[in-house]
């Protein structure tokens, strides 16, 4: 009579081709999740730089035209960015005060006929009658007149004297205080007031900075947000993305707080713009910004997914 029974053989003749069969499995599967990972961190990393793309360049669109800096903490060095000659890490602009400009709180216009451009007494006092005097409520607002730079004028140096950026002087950029007859008065020193007066004018009360980690001093932002803020623990430092913002050049040589230079008093604010970014940079080219970003991901078991992206700012 035949035994119904395995031999020992056809025992691991079958463990062999089930090993070979899971082993194909698993290098399937495997090879099923690296797709999966890289196809979703391309599309979070996708639409993560299109947004921050999107939020520098609100930001961007009401900048003073000619205060656009491109700076360089390790060797507190800067430049115009319509003058750059080598690439810079951080990009620093004026804002305009463009939520009260479109509330109607300010025109941006002043009347030449009714105003002083003679200095005497406090200073230049200018006739804006459809500004709001609420408007200046204490915030060391600024002025500067948009004449020097509609004109195209070649003489503005924006890291040399003109706004205040980096310890130097603000000669372009004027303190104003508002009186309840609708007069702007230029209260800055009698050595620093206008040469010439336009009929179009700026205001401003905050820089902004953007500029990443591996330029920063981590310490520094320990002064941001009042002294209040903590970078987050399981965040890498170097590829994060930053927005400075709530602090003024032309007051007491201010610096954005994480500015790892002497250049300035580190104030104001920050937030993360976006984290995985390993290079950003900023070009002037035919009269236009063009913000350049890269964003890498690591992804286990695999090569990293990289996305580069550009936007044009005019």
């Amino acid at each position: 009579m035949k035994k119904n029974a395995f031999t020992l053989l056809e025992i691991i003749f079958v463990i062999v081709i089930s090993a070979i069969l899971s082993i194909g499995a698993f290098k399937a599967m495997e090879m099923l999740y690296l797709r999966s990972a890289k196809a979703k961190a391309i599309t979070d990393m996708t639409l993560r730089s299109q947004i921050v793309l999107d939020q520098i360049s609100i930001f961007l669109y009401d900048r003073i035209p000619n205060s656009v800096i491109g700076y360089k903490p390790s060797d507190n060095s800067c430049e115009a960015i319509t003058e750059l000659v080598s690439s810079k890490p951080v990009l620093e602009w004026l804002a305009t005060m463009d939520d009260n400009l479109t509330n109607r709180e300010y025109d941006g216009f002043i009347d030449m006929g009714l105003s002083d451009n003679n200095s005497s007494g406090d200073g230049y006092w200018l006739s804006a009658s459809n500004i709001n005097k609420t408007i200046d409520d204490n915030d060391k607002l600024n002025l500067i007149f948009a004449g020097s730079f509609d004109e195209g004028s070649t003489s503005i140096k924006a890291c040399e004297g003109a706004f205040g950026w980096h310890k130097n002087d603000s000669n372009l950029s004027f303190d104003i205080k508002i009186d309840d007859d609708n007069n702007i008065t230029l209260t800055d020193e009698n050595d620093s007031q206008p040469k010439y007066i336009y009929e179009k004018y700026y205001l401003t009360k905050t820089a902004y900075a953007v500029a990443r980690g591996e330029d920063l001093n981590k310490t520094n932002l320990e002064k941001c947000n009042n002294n209040s803020y903590i970078f987050p623990n399981d965040i890498n430092f170097t590829n994060t993305l930053f927005l400075f913002y709530n602090y003024k050049p032309y007051s007491n040589n201010e610096t954005f707080c994480g500015d790892n230079s002497s250049g300035g008093t580190q104030k104001g604010d920050v937030s993360i713009l976006a984290t995985d970014v390993t290079a950003f940079e900023a070009i002037y080219v035919n009269e236009t910004i063009r913000i350049n970003l890269d964003m890498n991901r690591s992804i286990r078991g695999s090569t990293a997914v990289h996305i580069s992206k550009q936007k044009v700012i005019f």
